[in-house]
């Protein structure tokens, strides 16, 4: 990273206050909004921005997670190429925010009253070291349950509120022939499904402990094992061995009525609306079991970048639109996540997205960040995590005992932990 702030910062010029003046001129957004509702959620900010007079030059990256993303985005900024915006989430905003590669959005946040308007989890996320270092898109829950309602129709049996009630659902779905849980072996799903388990397992207290604290020590917990006997039942409840899968195969599995029960965020959900589901009708949002009063979850933002364009006047009405009431609504609507504001009317939204929506503003309820979508952890973690879980649930020799072990030795503290 140091390395790409010297070649950049080279070129960079500063903002000065003359540039707001000047006109609205094209942005470059690099970014991996390219499923259905995804590309739909960035066309919708594309048009809200060209109402405005501001052109969305698109530069979509497929990849699940955004690894491929980050990679271009590090190869364009190495090449003097950089975008001037960029989906940036979690500990990666803060690692480009360190080393000068962001624009600092300051004026934005003080014009638009951010401090007093947005969940605090949200903005001590977009702030560093005094600065706001990108605007805020939405909130995503991660500890989702979803569920195809005509199924379970079927079968005459209530989404499962507790792991009791999951096993039941699990053996009267089989019983009919029909596939109880959607299931992908590709790592980062493997996580996916992990931290939810793990935070209802573990709680949100040692879950902290374990994903937020990163104490090595921690994992070696019993009720670390409990989480990881539950997640290797859950790959092999369809009774033959799972393939890697997109996540958007899951949720067509789910929608087609070939899986009954999918985990993930509820980026699903958005998906699934966007090919004509209803969450009325087609299918239904629960928590995972034993994480109620929990919100395990992944916050999309954008960063403005900077670089030797000279469109910070442009990149801070970007940041600006981004802002308003109406583009929150309008784009969370079809990203299935929620808005970030705690002052919003969120009546307009689903059924999905308005509990999502109230359990965040509820403060009884345990906020806590997803160490798989990078809101706790860096990459170079995160990945190890996920291949230590994906060797664990494909290796049958390995013990729940040594995949805790070994994710004990992969998780380091953070460099100011206490």
């Amino acid at each position: 990273m140091k390395a790409l702030a010297v070649l950049l910062l080279g070129w960079a010029v500063l903002a000065l206050p003359g540039w707001a003046q000047t006109p609205a001129q094209p942005v470059d957004v690099l970014h991996w909004l390219t499923s259905a509702s995804e590309r739909r959620a960035a066309n919708q900010l594309s048009s809200i921005l060209a109402a405005n007079g501001v052109q969305w030059r698109d530069a979509a990256i497929p990849g699940g997670g955004g690894m491929a993303a980050v990679k271009v985005l590090k190869s364009r900024v190495l090449m003097g190429d950089s975008p001037d915006v960029a989906q940036l989430i979690g500990t990666t905003l803060t690692e480009w925010a360190d080393v000068g590669l962001v624009l600092p959005l300051n004026a934005v946040a003080s014009r638009q009253r951010w401090a007093q308007t947005l969940f605090p989890t949200v903005m001590d996320l977009v702030s560093y070291n005094g600065m706001v270092i990108a605007a805020p898109l939405g909130i995503h829950r991660i500890n989702t349950l979803l569920y195809n309602r005509r199924l379970f129709a079927r079968i005459g049996l209530p989404p499962p509120s507790s792991w009791a009630e999951f096993e039941v659902a699990v053996h009267k779905l089989a019983a009919q022939g029909i596939q109880p849980l959607a299931w992908s072996d590709e790592p980062w799903q493997i996580a996916t499904v992990f931290e939810a388990v793990l935070l209802s397992d573990a709680g949100p207290a040692l879950y902290r402990e374990l994903i937020v604290q990163r104490k090595s020590s921690a994992w070696l917990d019993p009720r670390v094992e409990r989480a990881l006997t539950r997640l290797r039942w859950l790959r092999s409840i369809n009774g033959e061995p799972p393939r890697e899968q997109a996540w958007t195969d899951a949720a067509r599995e789910l929608l087609a009525g070939k899986a009954a029960m999918l985990v993930m965020g509820d980026w699903a959900k958005g998906e699934l609306i966007a090919w004509g589901a209803s969450p009325s009708k087609d299918f239904g949002c629960v928590v995972l079991p034993g994480t109620e009063n929990t919100h395990l979850y992944s916050i999309d933002t954008l960063a403005m970048l900077a670089n030797g364009h000279h469109r910070d006047a442009t990149q801070e009405k970007v940041a600006e639109l981004v802002f308003n009431a109406s583009t929150q609504l309008a784009y969370n609507r079809i990203k299935g996540s929620v808005p970030v504001q705690r002052d919003i009317d969120v009546a307009s939204l689903d059924s999905c997205a308005r509990d999502s929506w109230a359990s965040f503003a509820d403060p009884r309820t345990a906020r806590v960040p997803s160490l798989a979508h990078r809101m706790a952890a860096d990459e170079s973690i995160k990945d190890a995590v996920a291949q230590t879980l994906w060797r664990y649930l494909t290796d049958p020799r390995m013990e729940p005992a040594e995949a805790q072990r070994r994710l004990a030795a992969v998780i380091r503290a953070p460099s100011n932990a206490p």
